[in-house]
């Protein structure tokens, strides 16, 4: 951390603060009613006076009559006979399940999602939904409740990314890119060669345990559909208002239309055919 830290200040000429942020935000056209998937990465900014508290307190400044979502994936919490990276030997698997801890949405800090997002979750407002797998943080100033459902079934797109694709939303990327973008996921339920697979979960709400089985059917081939559904939206969207891009720091600040984001992903998991060459 202490290396990384000398690498900031060494490639950053000026501080970056909440302001130069905001300024970035509005230049994208983000505005009070906005509603927004957020991937973002605090060092890809470069030095940030207030590290992640900057980030959010933007866009907290900027949203105020909209909606903010961030990851809150837990995947400590997926079926231990699933892991590979490391897998766990096979005499683990049974003790694990014996004792692990319900999913707490207060409790449980997610894994894999950057210092923003992690920081996000402690903001007053700041709601999680109840999926042990692949929760998200969603912070809602609209008089609309139903941005915090989300079905423990993938195939049943009832889910607040599948609503912002729906309510005119966009995806914002902060120093990171399509790698990052949760909602290319939505749609992979759809693709022939995808694999479903269900697991039972227990889910504590205000002290008392839920049971749930949680159902998912993941794209099978790796992270080819990231790239060729990124791919295709760049192409098609680059150099228009639906592909809007602005630097901020050492960042890259990208602006998406869920939408065409959600249109093209069907597509391509609709479409698609394995290369067995």
């Amino acid at each position: 951390m202490h290396n990384k830290l000398i690498s900031l200040i060494e490639q950053t000429e000026t501080p970056i603060t909440k302001t130069d942020i905001i300024d970035a935000f509005k230049r994208l056209g983000i505005h009070s009613k906005s509603a927004l998937e957020v991937h973002a990465s605090l060092s890809s900014i470069g030095y940030v006076v207030n590290k992640a508290y900057d980030v959010i307190d933007a866009l907290l400044e900027v949203v105020t009559e909209g909606v903010i979502i961030m990851p809150a994936h837990t995947p400590e919490l997926t079926n231990p006979r699933d892991w590979s990276n490391p897998p766990v030997p096979l005499n683990y698997i049974d003790v694990i399940e014996k004792h692990r801890k319900p999913f707490n949405p207060k409790v449980f800090i997610p894994e894999r999602i950057g210092e923003i997002a992690k920081t996000f979750m402690v903001y007053p407002g700041v709601q999680r939904t109840l999926h042990p797998e692949v929760s998200l943080f969603v912070y809602n100033q609209t008089n609309d409740p139903s941005w915090l459902d989300h079905s423990f079934d993938m195939r049943v797109l009832v889910h607040p990314l599948h609503k912002l694709q729906e309510s005119k939303g966009k995806i914002l990327f902060i120093g990171t890119d399509f790698s990052t973008c949760t909602s290319i996921h939505l749609t992979e339920f759809l693709c022939q060669f995808s694999t479903v697979s269900s697991y039972d979960y227990e889910i504590e709400v205000e002290g008392i345990i839920i049971k749930k089985t949680i159902t998912t059917k993941y794209f099978d081939d790796d992270d080819l559909n990231f790239k060729a559904i990124s791919e295709t939206y760049i192409k098609k969207y680059q150099n228009t208002d639906d592909y809007l891009q602005t630097t901020c720091g050492l960042a890259t600040f990208s602006l998406i239309d869920a939408k065409k984001l959600f249109n093209i992903a069907k597509a391509y998991h609709l479409s698609y055919q394995r290369n067995h060459s």
